[in-house]
């Protein structure tokens, strides 16, 4: 994996239910390819089947004791027409919350370029592990693609 993009994103006020946002992430991960897919540079004649970008999804519950989830997300690259800050943004601020209604319109999202700096993902990776114990790892593994399937 090359990992390009480092988005965090908000669930309406009731997803509680960790089994709910699974499928809300599976759903989500389904209209992020689409959404690829139909970006993609189709200037490239005959260059084999389309690359669709890994996604690393991290499942977390509100510090607050709210039992609230929000979600982080590692991303590869997209397609160069989505592939800007303002782009993902856009993705993630209006297009999905409009075709996955379980995605907060007026929560935050933050979009992070992903530098590959050895420190920097050292860093990042203490933070995707920070509610990790005995108990809950964050990582979605039903929804990741740790294991290379594309």
């Amino acid at each position: 994996m090359n990992p390009y993009w480092f988005i965090s994103f908000h669930y309406t006020d009731d997803k509680t239910n960790e089994a709910e946002v699974l499928k809300d992430v599976a759903d989500l991960k389904n209209k992020i390819g689409r959404i690829a897919y139909k970006n993609r540079d189709r200037s490239i004649k005959d260059a084999g089947s389309f690359p669709y970008p890994k996604i690393l999804f991290f499942n977390e519950q509100s510090h607050l004791g709210t039992g609230q989830y929000h979600t982080h997300m590692i991303i590869e690259r997209m397609p160069a027409i989505l592939n800007s800050k303002a782009g993902m943004e856009n993705l993630f601020r209006k297009e999905l919350p409009a075709k996955i209604r379980s995605l907060s319109k007026w929560k935050s999202v933050d979009v992070q370029r992903i530098s590959c700096e050895d420190e920097d993902l050292r860093r990042l990776a203490s933070y995707l592990g920070k509610q990790n114990n005995n108990l809950y790892i964050s990582i979605d593994i039903l929804n990741s693609d740790y294991h290379g399937k594309y």
